[in-house]
């Protein structure tokens, strides 16, 4: 079945490059990462994958763009260019200074990190022992121009199993923060209200799927990238072929 939904996939992408001068509809993604290192996680790529990555969709024509220009498109209609990625990173890992940063530099690549208030409490949550950044560094980091910094929540739990007291408590908003990003992706009618009333402008969760101009700018969609994954697909998930393949699965569920 995976190696079906990969022919379709690639069948699509190639569809889309051979048709994409005749159409120009915007194509707005937004990619989810994790860690960059060494590590055999599937939420960990090394840099030079990672380095890779960039310079393939910067060949393709997509320009990078901040979660912050995204927000603004979707709120206010602020211009975008037709094609662009904003990079983020979950968790708030020690090797997105040391690692991923020197490569987000490379390319002038924009990217909000989501970290979480409470290391101790969240690392039960996150399921490794991968050092997190300091708050040294997180605000050596909020200082960077490339650099914005969002909220993953204060220990990383699911947000749809919480009550109404302790989803306040999980998603208060940090001074100057004003990106937000539901823990695994997991949300409910309960934790976006959660959100809206902590006065978040936008929060994202996973799904692969592009932004479009009517996306409720508290549920924007992202796609994880793992380690596994080749360059193609990455590309795929910026490109209206991901908007086909979704529709023709739902077609055929349907």
């Amino acid at each position: 079945m995976k190696l079906l939904k990969y022919i379709v996939q690639r069948i699509l992408l190639t569809v889309r490059d051979i048709s994409s001068p005749l159409f120009r509809a915007p194509e707005v993604s937004i990619l989810c990462y994790h860690s960059i290192g060494s590590s055999e996680s599937d939420t960990t790529i090394s840099p030079e994958q990672f380095g890779n990555q960039l310079a393939r969709l910067q060949r393709s024509g997509v320009q990078f763009v901040s979660l912050e220009k995204i927000a603004k498109w979707i709120r206010h209609g602020a211009v975008l260019p037709r094609r662009v990625v904003a990079v983020t990173f979950d968790d708030g890992y020690a090797d997105f200074e040391t690692a991923a940063l020197p490569v987000l530099k490379k390319y002038d690549a924009p990217a909000t990190i989501f970290v979480v208030g409470d290391e101790a409490a969240a690392r039960g949550y996150l399921g490794t022992s991968t050092p997190l950044l300091s708050a040294e560094a997180i605000e050596r980091l909020r200082a960077h121009p490339l650099i914005q910094i969002g909220y993953h929540s204060a220990t990383h739990p699911n947000l749809t199993r919480l009550g109404p007291d302790q989803l306040v408590e999980e998603v208060v908003r940090p001074s100057g923060v004003r990106y937000f990003a539901y823990p695994g992706g997991n949300h409910s009618p309960e934790a976006v209200q959660a959100v809206r009333e902590a006065g978040y402008e936008a929060a994202v969760t996973i799904g692969w799927d592009l932004v479009q101009k009517n996306t409720n700018p508290l549920l924007l969609p992202r796609s994880v990238i793992l380690r596994h994954m080749p360059l193609w697909r990455v590309r795929f998930a910026t490109t209206r072929a991901l908007n086909w393949y979704r529709l023709l699965t739902r077609s055929r569920q349907t």
